[in-house]
């Protein structure tokens, strides 16, 4: 399939790779942006293929290849598990096709260069699809820090209470792992708040020995400015309700809290406080609510996520038509794996084992990682 000349129109022809969840969901999302048009789809299930074209219309391709080889579709959204990323971007953007990769957008730092490569030498638009950088919390958030003043340290905590050892939940982390396919959500938080990570120590726990996959990492990361933070990803016990994303940021002049809910818009929350710091061993503070822009929620699977997938298709749509480079690059999404990968490196350097895990198959993200670490040894 040859190289094609990437092509801005002011409507975009799309095709969805992955008819799942995600992929309906961002399907939903491009029916209602008038910039789009579904042109059909592609998934190794064709009874899923076929569900999505009766409701947003478009037709089902047989194979990928059919899908790249319309000249109709203009920019591809990839929904599929993991493992299938690398071959799809690189297959997408050698027919000339803007992408939107779901996260994680690669497994190994072989992947990462492939794909690099690929989407460079083509000149399409490449969006990494995370979603929580456009999540009304996080705005919040980002709006707000300046009210602290310099920032030196930033907690990021996702726990959940997963009983299960088997079934889709784990078989699909076999050749990522729950860090990988839970904590890049966070990893790539960590960037997009505070800036570059230049350092990071990690550590993996596999507490329930029936798993798969490790299903606890800590970790703690040094950025570019100087501030320090950490992160943690549990399996094994819930703060709160289930899948609570809890978040501070400490600066000179205060903090913020904030906690973010996938499943329930009333559980998201913003709060400042600010130390005016005149009396000692009193409380000197003013604490105050950050309001959550009253945005609407418009996936019934995510209320918590308001219209944050829909102000990502948005912003997928505005690159591809004017060039420009779209709010999470091909650049953020790799920085997010890295730091996953140097996780994954760390543990296995401190026991001598493959990430703690003794897997029935081999766990691609242990294999030619190139880690976030300034330690050689």
């Amino acid at each position: 399939m040859g190289k094609k000349t990437p092509r801005r129109k002011k409507q975009v022809g799309i095709g969805i790779i992955g008819t799942g969840l995600m992929g309906s969901v961002h399907a939903e999302c491009y029916v209602r942006e008038e910039g789009y048009r579904i042109i059909g789809y592609f998934d190794l299930d064709t009874g899923k293929a076929q569900a999505l074209a009766e409701r947003f219309g478009g037709q089902v391709y047989d194979s990928l290849d059919a899908l790249l080889a319309d000249e109709r579709i203009d920019a591809v959204n990839i929904s599929t598990p993991q493992a299938a990323h690398a071959e799809q971007v690189i297959a997408a953007a050698k027919a000339g096709k803007h992408i939107f990769c779901e996260k994680p957008v690669g497994l190994t730092a072989k992947e990462l260069d492939a794909m690099q490569k690929a989407v460079a030498s083509a000149g399409v638009t490449f969006m990494t699809g995370h979603v929580l950088r456009f999540h009304p919390v996080i705005s919040a958030v980002r709006a707000n820090l300046p009210e602290l003043g310099p920032c030196y340290h930033m907690d990021l905590e996702w726990s959940l209470l997963i009983h299960e050892h088997t079934g889709r939940c784990w078989e699909s982390y076999r050749l990522g792992g729950f860090f990988m396919e839970i904590g890049c959500h966070l990893t790539d938080l960590a960037g997009y708040l505070l800036g570059p990570v230049e350092d990071l120590t990690g550590y993996t726990l596999r507490l329930n020995p029936k798993r798969i996959t490790e299903d606890y990492t800590n970790c703690m990361l040094q950025f570019a400015s100087g501030a320090v933070g950490s992160i943690l990803v549990s399996a094994n016990y819930r703060r709160g309700r289930q899948g609570l994303l809890h978040g501070r940021v400490l600066g000179e002049k205060g903090r913020i809290d904030f906690t973010l809910y996938p499943y329930k818009r009333a559980f998201n929350e913003v709060t400042l406080t600010i130390d005016h710091g005149k009396k000692i061993f009193v409380p000197d503070i003013t604490v105050k609510d950050i309001p959550i822009e009253p945005r609407p929620s418009l996936t019934k699977v995510y209320l918590g996520y308001f219209d944050a997938y829909q102000r990502e298709a948005a912003a997928f749509l505005k690159a591809v038509q004017t060039g420009a480079a779209p709010p999470c690059t091909f650049a953020d999404g790799r920085n997010s794996i890295e730091m996953i990968l140097a996780a994954y490196h760390e543990q296995g350097l401190a026991t001598r084992r493959r990430n703690f895990v003794n897997r029935p198959k081999p766990y691609r993200s242990d294999a030619d990682c190139h880690p976030l670490l300034k330690r050689t040894s």
